[in-house]
């Protein structure tokens, strides 16, 4: 079975592009979920091994809940983002998880996926 991802972004083509990628690649991806509350809701239905995480969501919104979650699940994730600054490095939620910078390159994020499910089995 492939890799189960939730895409957790607020900008739907940016959203749906990354979703088909990650299909395009024989992963099992849910979303994208643009907000906070549907991503939590989303955990109802779907259980992911690993997400990816737009840093800012619309309204003024941060990802940060839905990385608690996984935190709290033992859900590997990357955080998007697309401001030149962002520093994680104080939260200790947040300081060891990977950072991309959008626009993100294809091979960067296969790289990325890559080492984050090599912490979790794939059933």
């Amino acid at each position: 079975m492939s890799l189960r991802i939730m895409v957790v972004e607020d900008e739907v083509l940016v959203g749906m592009d990354l979703v088909m990628l990650l299909e395009d690649w024989g992963y099992c991806p849910d979303g994208p979920h643009a907000s906070v509350r549907e991503a939590i809701d989303a955990f109802d239905n779907f259980e992911p091994q690993v997400a990816i995480l737009d840093m800012n969501l619309g309204g003024g919104e941060s990802s940060i809940p839905i990385a608690e979650e996984l935190v709290a699940r033992g859900i590997p994730f990357v955080f998007l983002t697309g401001y030149t600054r962002l520093n994680l490095s104080g939260d200790p939620l947040t300081k060891n998880v990977p950072t991309m910078k959008k626009p993100i390159s294809e091979d960067d994020l296969r790289s990325t996926l890559r080492k984050l499910s090599e912490q979790v089995s794939v059933d």
